[in-house]
């Protein structure tokens, strides 16, 4: 059996990206709708895959753009 990475990348919902992001839901939601922050939409739930949500945060804040959430 040939096996390459690790499998899947656990995918983050709504409310634990929110919190990790110190972020309201609906302004997270608001943001992936606006595709300003690296979501996908599986029906009708909004998933965050982690290392996509911690390399858009340092380029943000890479940016100087840390008050994202204006």
């Amino acid at each position: 059996m040939n096996k390459i990475g690790s499998g899947f990348e656990p995918l983050l919902d709504v409310k634990s990206t929110a919190e990790a992001l110190s972020l309201h839901p609906k302004t997270l939601m608001r943001m992936a709708r606006e595709h300003r922050i690296p979501a996908f939409r599986v029906g009708r739930y909004w998933l965050f895959r982690a290392s996509l949500i911690d390399a858009w945060l340092k380029e943000q804040l890479e940016r100087g753009q840390a008050n994202f959430a204006a």
